[in-house]
């Protein structure tokens, strides 16, 4: 495995070994700012994931939810190299959501709806208005959300962000975030999911085609490529301030042009 140099540091901390297993806590941006394959490390991931940065054995989970939620991933993602090294491995993601779903119902108290929408959303899954973009067809809202509820009460693998043109009991004109991130990924995380919003919206595309769209999208915009242009002149990092100018008909039809129509 080639030795990786991360900025900012990686923090990787010992929280408990297991048998076989070992489990570190990690800086989640500086994972997702190594490489372009890495920007889809969520809340923990082992090597099966991602081969050429988690070392054989290890489990690495987000250093921000880890003692919130550390119990919840290390019991899936044990449970997944459990099925694995038994030679289910078709099984073994379905078995280790299983797992985690069942351990919140029981420690947090929280009923899973299984993505069940709730007439109104839960006061306490909201924790700050982040910023409200001008959409060409109306205001949208981008909140900052409880991770943790969301993922117990709606679907157990939700990770960064999410909006209602994929999940059903987001609601349409909003955008959430969730509290797990590093704060200054926010920008690039509302980046993602509004460009893919639109995408789905307004260019038609399913979700997976926007999904990676916007991750390659995301990516750049971390590394200070050419698309970033359209938010944040020079090598600066993207801000809060700059994120209204992701409603112009430029970004998006140079995200057409040059991501979607190669």
């Amino acid at each position: 495995m080639a030795v990786t140099h991360y900025r900012p540091k990686l923090h990787k901390r010992l929280i408990l070994t297991h048998t076989d297993y070992t489990v570190y806590s990690v800086n989640a941006l500086t994972v997702r700012n190594a490489a372009k394959p890495d920007e889809e490390f969520g809340n923990f991931a082992t090597c099966d994931d991602f081969p050429d940065l988690i070392p054989k054995g290890e489990i690495w989970i987000s250093e921000k939810i880890a003692a919130r939620e550390g119990v919840f991933f290390i019991a899936n993602a044990l449970t997944q190299l459990a099925r694995q090294a038994a030679g289910a491995t078709d099984k073994a993601y379905d078995d280790g959501i299983q797992v985690e779903q069942q351990l919140r119902e029981k420690i947090n108290g929280v009923a899973f709806r299984d993505g069940k929408p709730h007439k109104h959303v839960p006061d306490e899954i909201y924790l700050e208005a982040y910023i409200t973009l001008p959409d060409p067809q109306g205001p949208v809202e981008v909140w900052l959300i409880d991770g943790n509820l969301a993922r117990s009460y709606y679907k157990t693998d939700y990770t960064e962000g999410g909006h209602g043109y994929v999940y059903p009991w987001v609601p349409k004109p909003q955008i959430w975030v969730e509290d797990g991130v590093d704060h200054r990924e926010i920008p690039y995380i509302t980046a993602h999911e509004y460009l893919e919003r639109r995408l789905m919206r307004d260019a038609g595309l399913g979700y997976d085609h926007a999904h990676e769209v916007c991750s390659t999208v995301e990516f750049d915009l971390r590394k200070n490529a050419p698309v970033k242009q359209f938010l944040a002149s020079g090598r600066r990092k993207i801000h809060k301030r700059d994120l209204p100018r992701l409603t112009t008909p430029e970004i998006f039809d140079y995200v057409l042009k040059h991501y979607v129509k190669k």
